[in-house]
């Protein structure tokens, strides 16, 4: 634990960017499951599987899912092995890559190991696919022997040399299948050929039990004792020790020995009861890998939810955004437009104001007035009516207003009235009863007052908010 500790905080805390501590991470296990050493905890390919799910692409994915299978595997959490190497499967993106081939031997492995045999079968064909499109002849024996194909593995394993290290095993398989179709003589060949090849200066199990049981029926019996025994004392696979104390309790038998026979059949049934719990562990297995594909699936299901009400939400924005701007436009050019008509319409009311016959004599007069303070000529009541009508045209109906909500006297009005047409204040006393300059003056300070506008308030500046408003 100590030394794992240490190669995570050599990951974590070097002056690498965390991708590069997930590149340690993987190279290192990697290079342990490549060694056969067996680790302490899955802390740091989870530390590599973490990263890469949020930022490595698939492959890297892929791989870093497969060392964890394998990591799973070494600590005997056969699910969770399962599990994370059918994850690495899924994410694969090249089929014909050595890491696919590694995939499906580990997978495949695992699955028949544990009696899940349909699943392994599927996993086989697709390695013996994989197997012919590589021309890897090794894979193409296992995926072969797997399935069944026990000679053809078996022609493939004479005619290539490297595969002297798998021919053990594919004569193991070849001498089940001879025993199944009776032919004792090819067994008992397949199994002595089998126990040559076999790596020393350990034999493999399998290849000591087959050879023991040619033994026990050729009446070899102290032969098949040497070669049964020792199995009964390895810490694995309970079916091959229980059927090495069923054929050493039947020797025992035929030898007269009722006390080892006995023994022996305690051990076989002690160790059938075992294989049996193991079966029933293979059902948790089969459980437990259907719990893991669930929540994968409900997490599935969940993040596809996810995605779909971000895509609805970000839709619902672009609609409610896209609605804003082209009602904002709407508006924008129909302010432009009113705003064009109103300046169209100002600009033919200064024309026809400007056109007028009482613009002509209203500036007539005051021209008059400047060289004659004293002339008679001045604005009948028809004139003044349609200065009031020009006013409300030209200012917002400013002398319609002044007259209802302020509640002007006609003197004021016309003060009023004409010092919006810019009439110097000097001359709107001729047009108003004749009143001097300053009665002018006077009265314009008292109109804004009168209206509640502060004290010192021009007549012209509040004429002017006035209309503003």
């Amino acid at each position: 634990m100590v030394r794992l500790l240490l190669l995570i905080s050599l990951c974590l805390l070097s002056d690498n960017t965390e991708r590069d501590s997930a590149r340690q991470a993987l190279a290192i296990t990697e290079a342990n499951d490549q060694a056969y050493r067996f680790p302490e905890s899955d802390s740091l390919i989870r530390f590599a599987v973490n990263y890469y799910d949020r930022h490595g692409t698939r492959q890297e994915r892929a791989k870093a899912h497969y060392l964890l299978g394998c990591v799973e595997a070494d600590l005997f959490r056969r699910a969770e092995a399962i599990y994370e190497l059918r994850q690495a499967d899924r994410l694969i993106r090249d089929r014909q890559s050595n890491l696919q081939a590694l995939i499906y031997s580990r997978l495949g492995y695992l699955l028949y190991e544990h009696e899940l045999r349909e699943e392994a079968q599927e996993v086989y064909v697709k390695a013996e696919q994989l197997a012919l499109l590589r021309h890897d002849t090794l894979d193409l024996i296992y995926s072969r022997m797997q399935l069944g194909k026990v000679h053809e593995a078996w022609q493939l394993a004479q005619t290539f040399a490297d595969s002297i290290d798998v021919r053990p095993t594919v004569l193991t398989a070849l001498y089940s299948s001879y025993q199944q179709a009776g032919n004792t003589d090819s067994a008992a060949w397949a199994a002595r050929l089998c126990f040559r090849l076999a790596p020393h200066p350990m034999r493999t199990w399998i290849a000591m039990y087959q050879l023991g049981e040619v033994m026990y029926q050729e009446q070899q019996y102290d032969s098949a004792q040497t070669l049964l025994q020792p199995i009964l004392a390895i810490d694995h696979s309970y079916q091959l020790r229980a059927d090495a104390a069923a054929i050493l309790e039947k020797i025992a038998l035929q030898q007269g020995d009722i006390a080892h026979a006995q023994l022996y059949q305690q051990q076989h049934l002690a160790l059938q009861r075992s294989a049996h719990d193991a079966l029933e562990t293979n059902r948790v297995l089969r459980q437990q890998l259907n719990e893991l594909e669930q929540q994968t699936d409900l997490r599935r299901q969940q993040q596809r939810l996810l995605i779909m009400l971000t895509i609805a939400l970000a839709l619902l924005l672009i609609a409610i955004i896209t609605i804003i701007i082209y009602r904002y436009r709407q508006h924008r050019a129909l302010s432009q437009q009113i705003q064009t008509m109103q300046t169209t319409r100002q600009s033919l009311i200064e024309e026809q104001w400007e056109a007028s016959e009482v613009y002509q004599k209203l500036w007539h007069i005051v021209e008059l007035v400047k060289q004659n303070p004293f002339t008679k000529e001045n604005l009948d009541a028809t004139d003044w009516q349609q200065l009031l009508v020009y006013a409300d045209q030209r200012h917002h109906n400013i002398a319609t207003t002044l007259r209802s909500k302020y509640h002007l006297s006609e003197d004021e009005l016309h003060i009023s009235v004409l010092m919006l047409f810019g009439v110097p204040v000097s001359q709107i006393g001729h047009f108003v009863h004749g009143y001097t300059r300053n009665t002018i003056q006077l009265k314009a300070r008292q109109i804004p007052l009168r209206a509640g506008a502060e004290k010192g308030t021009l007549l012209r500046d509040w004429l002017q908010e006035v209309i503003d408003a």
